[in-house]
């Protein structure tokens, strides 16, 4: 990536991460506000709609127990007396008595009031058979409005107030109680209310929306049918966001800022790396370690994987796939790979006349498989290092293959001189099939990736075994990377996998540790 793509790169980022975070938190300010708002106002209506069923519990009960022990002579004054003792253990009954052609003969209230008018019925509620009477004044509670319920002969004078008695954190909360039926009645109410608004439950028992100026919630009586609603002024909404918004933004702000840092920092890195590149290979930095390939029948070590490691003078060691990457960006993967070559020539020395059949395997660039030096270069490793060809095997991955002209006759050349060429990394790209059958390769590397699903149920766990099948149609040899455990190792070597890599047989090691390990390895078999 050239400076001026990653300054711009960066800016567009940095702009995104300052604005992400504050859009987030507005979002999760409102979405949250909207919750404790709705919340809220549907604990009050549940409140209400509690006190309604209490009182209706109350009324039903009362009914009856009258009707239980009624008689011939409901106005008897054992009657009237029961009619009191249940009026004294209610809290939402004020009074209850016989009623017949829509008056009072007899009641809770007192023998000297006589016969009460209560007039008309407002609505019949069909599921309870109740008759109701929503506004009723008598004349010993002039100024006080009551409502009636009429069942089986005996009326029930209910408060209106005690249902929408709710304690509420603030004063103008709006609360109503409404008649069950299809022509729903207001029952008794405080503020602002629309009984429109308990036709937006829609079939279900509960409801919360914004309608206009307040935040409504609109519950309903299973048992009963009557419904309850409960509305705050959406400014208290308003209110609670903002509070919020100003406790969340300031967080993703300073979320913001710390990615913009990470970014920057990471942009800085990516810019000046290449620099720092090429210091490395001045200063000869950069070293190799092996990583033995087992054969899976045999146990022996056939081979080993060179692998490019890199420490800075302070003693931190720089992942390989991190500089990679960047190395391949800035055009000097070819010279890592030189240096990699290199490094073996030098270290490997006489190995290969000690152990004939063993080899070392060096990863490719797809920018190597460009390279018409490249071959050279191989060819002049075997001889250095008093081997033949087949003690080199080149591994590329499958992007290495994407400029498949030039490839594919790097290719040619490097198998024409007996150097053995596998593929690494596979499926984790674009390879398939029909692709890999336009080279001619050796080996077949199933990445770590694929293996570490063996006996799992993940998605991917079988595509391992497409894998294993596709590299036998091409008779190719496998290796499979990454081994961890003896239950994956059975599982390759039962398929036919021939062989593998992995911390199961051992680590990446220096090629000393690694002369030592195979002079052990001889002497045991020798013994």
């Amino acid at each position: 990536m050239s400076k001026r793509s990653a300054l711009i790169v960066m800016s567009i980022v940095g702009t995104l991460a300052i604005a992400a975070p504050v859009l987030l938190s507005i979002y999760i300010a409102n979405r949250e506000g909207m919750k404790a708002e709705t919340d809220r106002v549907l604990a009050y209506a549940r409140d209400v709609l509690s006190r309604s069923e209490n009182t209706a519990d109350q009324i039903d009960a009362g009914i009856k127990a009258l009707v239980a022990t009624g008689g011939s002579n409901l106005c008897s004054k054992a009657h009237v007396a029961l009619m009191g003792r249940i009026a004294l253990a209610s809290s939402y009954i004020h009074a209850i008595g016989h009623v017949s052609d829509n008056r009072f003969m007899c009641s809770s209230l007192n023998e000297k009031i006589g016969e009460i008018d209560l007039g008309p019925v407002d609505l019949v509620v069909r599921r309870t058979g109740v008759r109701l009477r929503a506004n009723v004044e008598f004349p010993f509670a002039k100024g006080t409005r009551f409502y009636v319920a009429e069942r089986d002969g005996y009326a029930v004078i209910v408060h209106k107030d005690p249902p929408i008695d709710v304690t509420t954190e603030t004063k103008d909360v709006s609360l109503a109680t409404l008649s069950g039926g299809d022509a729903r009645i207001v029952l008794t109410a405080r503020g602002f209310i629309k009984p429109e608004w308990i036709n937006e439950l829609h079939g279900r028992t509960e409801a919360t929306f914004v309608d206009g100026d307040y935040v409504v919630a609109a519950v309903v009586s299973k048992r009963y049918g009557f419904g309850s609603i409960a509305a705050i002024p959406s400014h208290h909404l308003a209110e609670r966001i903002w509070t919020l918004t100003a406790i969340i933004a300031p967080v993703g702000i300073v979320a913001g800022l710390i990615l913009v840092l990470v970014v920057a920092k990471l942009t800085r890195l990516q810019l000046a790396m290449p620099a720092v590149i090429k210091t490395a290979l001045k200063r000869n930095e950069f070293f190799m370690v092996y990583q033995p390939v087992v054969d899976l029948q045999t146990g022996n070590w056939v081979g080993a994987e060179a692998l490019i490691r890199w420490r800075r003078p302070n003693g931190e060691m720089m992942r390989p796939d991190l500089f990679i990457p960047i190395a391949e960006d800035a055009g000097l993967i070819e010279r890592i790979t030189r240096r990699v070559i290199e490094i073996v020539t030098r270290e490997a020395g006489d190995l290969f006349k000690q152990h004939p059949h063993f080899h070392i395997a060096i990863n490719l660039a797809a920018a190597d498989l460009k390279s018409p030096q490249m071959v050279d270069l191989l060819l002049r490793l075997v001889r250095d290092i008093s081997g033949g060809p087949h003690n080199l095997v080149v591994e590329a991955t499958e992007r290495g293959f994407l400029h498949t002209d030039a490839a594919r006759e790097i290719i040619r050349e490097i198998r024409a001189k007996g150097i053995h060429v596998a593929i690494d990394d596979f499926g984790t790209g674009y390879s398939s099939l029909s692709y890999l059958q336009t080279f001619a390769l050796d080996f077949l590397k199933i990445d770590k990736s694929f293996v570490d699903t063996i006996s799992t149920d993940t998605a991917t766990s079988h595509v391992v075994l497409h894998i294993i099948e596709m590299a036998k149609s091409l008779k190719l040899e496998m290796i499979a990377e990454g081994v961890e455990t003896e239950a994956q190792a059975q599982f390759l070597r039962e398929r036919g996998v021939q062989y593998a890599q992995g911390w199961l047989f051992a680590k990446p090691m220096s090629l000393e540790e690694l002369r030592a390990k195979l002079a052990s390895m001889d002497n045991t078999r020798h013994s």
